[in-house]
């Protein structure tokens, strides 16, 4: 509700909302955020119509949420940077298959996870073997991240509408 405002994303009707999965909860059997979007009942009917000239299908609701996502806060500032540098990358290389990667230090990691748990990335991590021991008994290993480039986060890139601030 949050994310939408409190109103429908496609006709900003109030009342009454309700939550949608974009794609059916009868193939999925899972409620996941990226997957669930806020319509008003008369939009929700329209998705459902497939006859319905009006129909809405799930690739605009997949858009649509992508945008909603990045939007209204989901992703902190650093993963919308990470976000762009792969945008800039998928955008001048469409012919490249390797996914690309992004390096950052292993400290960083509690504010990239949400691009891992919406499934964007995976994280992995690298040992670079200088370790840090403090008189308490403590060690710290000291590494890097690469944020690899997923098949669902290149979809989200294609799918996003506008740059990113």
């Amino acid at each position: 509700m949050l994310e939408v405002g409190y109103r429908c994303p496609l006709c900003k009707q109030t009342e009454p909302l309700e939550f949608e999965h974009i794609e059916d909860y009868a193939e999925v059997q899972r409620h996941e955020f990226t997957n669930m979007i806020v319509l008003c009942a008369s939009c929700h009917g329209r998705k459902r119509d497939t006859s319905s000239p009006r129909h809405i299908n799930r690739a605009s609701l997949r858009k649509l949420k992508q945008n909603l996502m990045m939007l209204n806060g989901r992703y902190s500032d650093m993963e919308r940077r990470v976000i762009e540098v792969f945008q800039g990358f998928v955008r001048t290389n469409p012919n490249v298959q390797l996914p690309p990667v992004f390096t950052l230090p292993d400290t960083m990691e509690l504010i990239t996870r949400r691009l891992a748990e919406d499934g964007l990335v995976e994280i992995q991590r690298r040992d670079l073997g200088h370790e840090v021991r403090f008189s308490d008994g403590f060690t710290f290993k000291h590494g890097i991240l690469l944020l690899v480039l997923t098949p669902t986060g290149r979809n989200f890139i294609l799918n996003l509408n506008s740059t990113i601030d």
